[in-house]
């Protein structure tokens, strides 16, 4: 956001200049903020609009290549991360979305992964997905009319879940979702969800399980509160205040529209 140059990525590529790829950035800015690039290979769309969805549907829109992988600005690359994209989405060429491995600044998997590749991600591993670990198949995307659903994301009612509702929308449209066991990034151990409160967490959870299970909601999120009591995440006490949320979520997403709806 509100970007007026591109140094910003220059941390992101330690080992190589960002010129010798293919970058497009949707910046969401004022028209007195506004970026340019000097470089062929990295092609600027200046946005004024809010909203995280609203800024990825444009850039599937605009991409210019058969794989797109979104990056948020805080990632750093390894060095070979291209190769390795090319090759996973080349393993599963009709897979709508082909997800990867992150690794933390200190090498450490950011998640627990399969070790093998594997051609259908089931719903679990669809929930448990961020955008710096997913590449799209960008003409499959298009063409099954799938966008993020504006609802979700950063600068909108549920700032979370934007990933999965769209990996289990592209599911839904008879799509495939495949792992491919490489590492291509490293982000900072913390996310931007760790910053959020346990009840505001549950309500938006609660809205993007009502999305993606329909009327399965009741047993993911009782899948979801296990899993959080066993990690340590919600202590028991807690369990009828997160459903609470769940349910004030789930409410919410029931009067709100989606832009691409």
């Amino acid at each position: 956001m509100n970007r007026t140059n591109l140094d910003f990525l220059v941390p992101m590529f330690p080992f190589a200049h960002f010129s010798d790829f293919n970058i497009l950035i949707v910046n969401q800015t004022t028209e007195e903020n506004t970026l340019t690039s000097a470089y062929p290979s990295v092609r600027v769309i200046n946005s004024f609009e809010r909203g995280l969805s609203r800024s990825r549907n444009l850039l599937v829109k605009n991409a210019s290549k058969k794989i797109g992988y979104i990056t948020d600005d805080d990632l750093v690359f390894l060095e070979g991360f291209d190769q390795k994209i090319v090759k996973g989405c080349n393993h599963y060429p009709k897979s709508a979305a082909v997800k990867f491995v992150t690794v933390n600044f200190e090498g450490i998997p950011f998640r627990k992964y399969p070790n093998t590749p594997v051609q259908n991600l089931n719903a679990l591993w669809r929930l448990n997905s961020t955008s710096w670990e997913i590449a799209l198949n960008i003409d499959i995307v298009r063409h099954s009319n799938v966008q993020f659903d504006t609802r979700f994301g950063l600068g909108s009612t549920f700032p979370l879940g934007e990933e999965p509702v769209l990996l289990n929308k592209l599911h839904d449209a008879g799509h495939t979702i495949s792992h491919y066991p490489e590492t291509i990034v490293s982000h900072k151990t913390i996310k931007d969800s760790d910053l959020i409160t346990l009840q505001e967490n549950y309500r938006i959870r609660g809205a993007y399980l009502a999305q993606i299970f329909k009327h399965k909601f009741l047993i993911w999120l009782g899948v979801q509160l296990a899993y959080d009591l066993k990690s340590g995440k919600v202590k028991p006490w807690r369990v009828f205040s997160c459903i609470q949320y769940a349910f004030k979520g789930k409410n919410q997403l029931k009067i709100t529209h989606e832009d691409n709806a």
